[in-house]
């Protein structure tokens, strides 16, 4: 068994357990509480990670982490472990479906391995470098689309855009097909499936909103940067847009550079 092999075991496992304490949180009473930043937390966030890490940890202790929760920990390995526990959690918080586990595993701060899952309605994205993506278990593949003219454009939450890049959201807002709004992760995901051709996202991203969305498009034959067309990495943090093929992609960033 690979490296990969070994981890997509493992992150696959660490996502059945997320969604049994996400999904029996979801459907009772969730108490939300806030951070000091004002986003929002449950217990099932804090659990869940918990979870996670104690799993890591016996499994590979060698392995860095970071996750939403509870910060970094430093690893002696090429590999770190990339979690958010849910994200979305605002909209989890209200009883809304658009939210999702992310597990990311990065190599030397590449993301190589990429789970967004969530418990309900049971979809699951996963992908390994060099191993495609998977959505329910079979093989997925962006839609491939080259023009913006008909494309399915997904925009992230209004306010997720700063001064700076609220220009870049007004940009691809007057432009596309059809466009939908706070898809969250699960945007990535139905782009890697050829339902959404254009994704964008703005400043308030991390790397453990960012990581496990990588491989996911990028196995699906999709391409997903920052703004400025860069590589995501473990180190990468701000808005990231995604596109269903190298030629989208390029229109893309050609409105939203003309922003910046």
């Amino acid at each position: 068994m690979s490296d990969l092999d070994r981890l997509m075991a493992a992150a696959i496992c660490l996502a059945d357990l997320a969604a049994d304490i996400a999904a029996d949180a979801w459907r009772s009473d969730i108490v939300v509480d806030y951070k000091p930043n004002g986003s929002s937390v449950t217990p099932a966030d804090l659990l869940i990670e918990e979870r996670w890490r104690s799993e890591i940890r016996r499994q590979f202790p060698s392995h860095g982490i970071l996750g939403e929760e509870y910060g970094p920990q430093a690893g002696t390995s090429a590999f770190t472990w990339v979690l958010d526990p849910i994200d979305g959690t605002r909209q989890f918080g209200a009883g809304l479906l658009n939210y999702a586990s992310l597990i990311a595993v990065c190599r030397d701060g590449v993301p190589v391995l990429g789970i967004i899952d969530t418990p309900v309605p049971h979809a699951r994205y996963a992908a390994a470098a060099g191993q495609g993506a998977l959505f329910a278990g079979r093989q997925i593949r962006s839609s491939m689309r080259t023009d913006m003219t008909g494309a399915v454009i997904s925009l992230a939450n209004p306010d997720s855009f700063s001064d700076e890049t609220a220009f870049g959201y007004e940009a691809l807002r007057s432009t596309g097909r059809v466009r939908v709004h706070d898809g969250g992760a699960l945007a990535y995901g139905a782009l890697a499936r050829g339902r959404v051709d254009a994704c964008i996202n703005g400043d308030d991203l991390d790397a453990y909103d960012i990581c496990a969305l990588c491989p996911v498009v990028q196995e699906a034959g999709g391409v997903i940067t920052d703004w400025r067309g860069e590589p995501l990495t473990l180190a990468s943090r701000g808005g990231i847009v995604a596109s269903a093929s190298p030629e989208l992609h390029a229109k893309v960033l050609e409105r939203l550079q003309g922003s910046l």
